[in-house]
């Protein structure tokens, strides 16, 4: 009988996820990070037994050992695990054994999954459904993230990058967008990624729904046909992507953008169900609404109350992220560290009527290789661009010919030499900014690294500056 589960790498947005559900369930957790965090305090808070460091003496007692895919086979605690016969388990076979015990619904795909999880989780909780939460980043305001519900389903993410979704057996899948991303794990090779999720797509429990974008449909068409409707399939997008492959069940029409907000008109088989207003910005968003709504409808609950839930849903944690205003200038944060998720970003930055300042850090020299001519393609929407080094965690090695230098130049060729500034140490980006910037500037960090930290250090500078000039005066 397992009474005590110890998960290496606790913080981790995946890892954290799983540990405060197990808390709710009354199971005694401990754990171990490199670091103290929010989240580390926020476990500790809630009962976990929380190591800051990785020793073989932090296993001993458990019934289970959790680890995830970013900690070594050399960890100590692994190891000392394996010397004792504790079973280890990955982190998505400990998910697995939540989701696939109920009605799972395991949301997949290249962008998006993290706020997708996180409106299905806002609009089932507010209406009355309890469900079971695990998403992978944490949600802004008071949005569920993470928590053990009294209902039948459980929400999560699904995560395709190492292909450890296939442990998930759900009664709703939904894929979001195929794309080239962490190919590294795929031999480099996008047609062992698309092969993976056709695989998925097998694990759909028979009867089930597949609810997909109109992209994702494209690229998997041959295996969903394969499937021979075993499942139901529910297709998704916007009003422009309708193509001939398969008519859009859901799409939107008459989309509003204004700043942090959108609204739109929803439409199911070509009949209009109604409007649903936003407050999260961007057009990306807007097809992230449609495929939660098409999930809420999906179990049985009405098109007017899930809008009305949607409507308090206020975006996840480092998703366009407000993080601040001084002397005019608002700075915003953004997890995006792929060409499209840049691409989607500062288009949505365009309708905030600002001038847009992009700072860029890319993740991984592997993934900055594989991708670099298509991040050089994705900052026309931005005014000036910083770019900053290459965040690389253990183990990543730096690569030949592969800098942030380079892709600085790159994008010059492309938008202008004008427009682009390379500052390798991000902690100088604050001061080598502020002459650039004006009085109604948009700033937006973007990355999946810590170059989220440059945000508030700029904003503190703003305030120097403006109390100097107050002094003056």
């Amino acid at each position: 009988m397992v009474e005590r589960v110890h998960m290496i790498g606790i913080g981790g947005t995946g890892m954290s996820s799983i540990a405060t559900v197990l808390l709710q369930m009354g199971y005694k957790v401990s754990g171990s990070d490199v670091k103290e965090s929010a989240v580390v305090n926020s476990l500790q808070k809630a009962g976990a037994d929380v190591h800051i460091g990785h020793a073989a003496s932090h296993v001993a007692g458990a019934d289970v050992v959790v680890f995830s895919s970013a900690i070594p086979q050399d960890n100590p605690e692994m190891q000392e695990a394996r010397r004792l016969g504790i079973p280890l388990l990955h982190r998505s076979e400990m998910l697995a054994q939540i989701l696939n015990n109920h009605e799972g619904i395991a949301v997949a795909g290249a962008h998006g999954k993290t706020t997708i999880t996180g409106m299905i989780a806002q609009v089932f909780s507010a209406l009355g459904l309890e469900p079971t939460v695990l998403a992978g980043g944490e949600m802004q305001n008071h949005c569920v993230h993470a928590c053990w519900g009294r209902g039948r389903h459980v929400v999560a993410e699904a995560d395709e990058s190492d292909g450890s979704f296939l442990r998930y057996y759900p009664k709703i899948a939904v894929i979001t967008s195929v794309e080239a991303d962490h190919l590294e794990n795929f031999g480099g090779r996008l047609s062992e990624l698309i092969d993976t999720y056709a695989r998925f797509l097998t694990n759909i429990k028979t009867g089930g729904t597949l609810v997909i974008s109109s992209q994702a449909y494209r690229v998997l068409q041959h295996s969903i046909d394969e499937a021979n409707g075993r499942f139901s399939v529910i297709v998704y997008g916007l009003q422009e992507s309708c193509g001939q492959v398969h008519p859009l069940d859901y799409r939107a029409a008459n989309i509003n953008l204004s700043g942090p907000t959108s609204s739109f008109t929803v439409y199911y088989n070509d009949k209009p169900l109604g409007r649903a207003q936003l407050m999260v910005p961007g057009v990306y968003n807007v097809e992230n609404a449609l495929a939660a709504i098409a999930v809420s409808r999906q179990v049985g609950l009405e098109f007017e109350r899930i809008v009305e839930a949607l409507g308090g849903f206020h975006g996840a944690h480092r998703r366009f992220e407000r993080v601040g205003e001084s002397c005019g200038i608002v700075v915003y944060d953004d997890y995006a560290h792929h060409p499209t998720e840049l691409k989607k970003t500062l288009e949505a930055a365009r309708h905030f009527g600002r001038r847009v300042v992009a700072i860029f850090q890319p993740q991984r020299y592997s993934r900055t290789k594989i991708l670099m001519e298509e991040f050089a393609r994705s900052f026309a929407d931005a005014d000036l661009v910083v770019i900053t080094d290459i965040y690389a965690p253990p183990p990543e090695k730096s690569l030949p010919g592969v800098s942030a230098e380079h892709l600085a130049d790159l994008v010059a060729e492309q938008i202008g030499h004008e427009r682009v500034l390379y500052v390798g140490d991000k902690d100088r980006i604050p001061d080598v900014l502020l002459p650039h910037l004006g009085g109604s500037d948009l700033v937006l960090t973007m990355g999946a690294g810590d170059v989220w930290q440059v945000g508030p250090a700029l904003l503190e500078r703003l305030k120097e500056k403006q109390a100097k000039k107050l002094q003056l005066s």
